[in-house]
């Protein structure tokens, strides 16, 4: 037997993209279900953030608490380019008030902020496990079949939020999805209780590796190090052939660093490492009938930057705005959530044409931050400016914190749709009365 239950939204995950729509529109007086497929706390990987999200944090009232929980982290070294010297980008430089970003565990980031959706009035489930997604004859979505505790349960709903990651489990149903070939990579991962830190103790390091494939270190703590090797999906499988394992693909990786090897004992590597595979994707739509995506479900963007939490939690913040409004006004919802399309697509695309650019390690630093400039399309003279603030998410803090489903141009497109609708309704009635 299905108990059949109706929420105003269902949230499809609980990470950070799934906690951060479902709080804020459980927070504006909605009735809405987070289903999270695992218990927190759970290991996952993506444990740097940058200081765009800071915005959001202060909205959520969270920043006093990541603050006393995490590592600060004030900025970026890079060893990458044709010149050899590492060189620095420090979040402060960009003149904005968010000067400092976080490394986290992301156990503890996650459960932080799912606990924070629920006291912001979100029913939120752990181990409930989505089994069909309800489409109408229409192919509006309108719910969801979920299980949870041995029982079985449908739930029907206005709108249905994926914010599944790469699970995609609504996204993959209804739209389709763009995969970017050349940004086809495998992280191979693992993590150090004793190391030396960069000259800049609290930022991350990435280095190019020569040879292919880049490296990170993340300082989470003073005695925890997360270390990575990143490689072109193809490359790590011709090593594979060659009869390596992948700890020795990454030992390899760590040896050929200049920087990275100098942190930690080669020795004091995992017998065992952790890997994932990290493939860019576009879906050609973020919302439809009944749906929208936020997080992975909708893109995903090569981590080189850390900007994946950044993006998928922004993007929840730009949906619930938009569908608190087609929630209020059903005459909205095209236009709000469209909205919503725009601003978050742009986000994607101007980091994933960044990337692109910068994963050619054969650059001059200047091409580097000249490139950033003109994506962002900044009005200032400083190139390092633009640089940092494309990175760091800053850049776009206006078009986010500012961000109104409507604006005046919807106002006026509503009301111009309104006006024809009623003038037609009126010359139809007329046409009517005389026959």
């Amino acid at each position: 037997m299905t108990d059949i239950q109706s929420y105003d939204v269902v949230v499809v995950g609980g990470g950070p993209a799934g906690s951060t729509v479902g709080g804020l529109l459980a927070r504006s007086g909605h009735r809405v279900l987070i289903l999270e497929r695992e218990k927190f706390p759970r290991y996952h990987i993506g444990e740097s953030l940058v200081t765009g999200m800071t915005p959001l944090m202060e909205e959520l009232g969270l920043v006093e608490e990541l603050d006393r929980r995490f590592q600060h982290k004030s900025g970026i070294s890079l060893r990458w380019g044709k010149d050899p010297q590492p060189w620095r980008s420090d979040f402060s430089s960009t003149g904005s008030v968010y000067s400092h970003a976080w490394h986290v565990t992301r156990s503890e980031l996650d459960e932080l902020m799912l606990d924070n959706a629920r006291t912001l009035g979100a029913t939120v489930l752990e181990e409930a496990h989505v089994t069909e997604v309800l489409v109408a004859d229409s192919g509006a979505v309108t719910g969801l079949v979920y299980t949870h505790a041995g029982e079985r349960y449908q739930v029907d709903s206005r709108y249905v939020v994926d914010a599944s990651g790469q699970s995609r489990v609504v996204a993959r149903r209804t739209t389709e999805t763009q995969w970017q070939d050349d940004l086809r990579n495998v992280a191979i991962w693992g993590y150090y209780d004793t190391f030396t830190p960069i000259e800049h103790g609290d930022d991350i390091l990435c280095e190019a590796i020569e040879g292919g494939g880049w490296m990170w270190a993340i300082p989470l703590s003073k005695d925890k190090l997360s270390m990575g090797l990143v490689l072109p999906a193809e490359q790590l499988t011709e090593l594979l052939r060659e009869g390596l394992s992948q700890r020795d693909i990454y030992l390899r990786g760590l040896a050929a660093s200049n920087i990275a090897k100098t942190m930690v004992n080669a020795a004091d590597t995992q017998a065992e490492l952790s890997t994932a595979r990290d493939w860019s994707h576009l879906s050609d739509t973020f919302h439809g009938p009944g749906w929208v995506a936020v997080g992975d479900a909708a893109a995903f963007v090569d981590p080189l930057f850390s900007s994946g939490v950044w993006l998928g939690s922004s993007g929840a913040w730009l949906a619930a705005r938009a569908l608190n409004v087609a929630l209020a006004d059903p005459a909205h919802a095209a236009h709000a959530l469209q909205r919503f399309d725009g601003v978050y697509r742009q986000l994607f695309k101007d980091i994933l044409t960044y990337v692109r650019f910068f994963m050619d390690p054969n650059r001059l630093r200047e091409e580097y931050m000249e490139r950033a400039q003109e994506v962002t399309q900044m009005y200032t003279t400083s190139s390092r400016v633009g640089f940092i603030a494309l990175i760091s998410g800053i850049g776009a803090v206006a078009d986010l914190v500012d961000f109104d489903p409507m604006g005046m141009e919807g106002l006026v497109e509503v009301m111009t749709e309104r006006t024809e609708q009623a003038k037609a309704r009126m010359e139809a009635e007329a046409a009517a009365a005389t026959v």
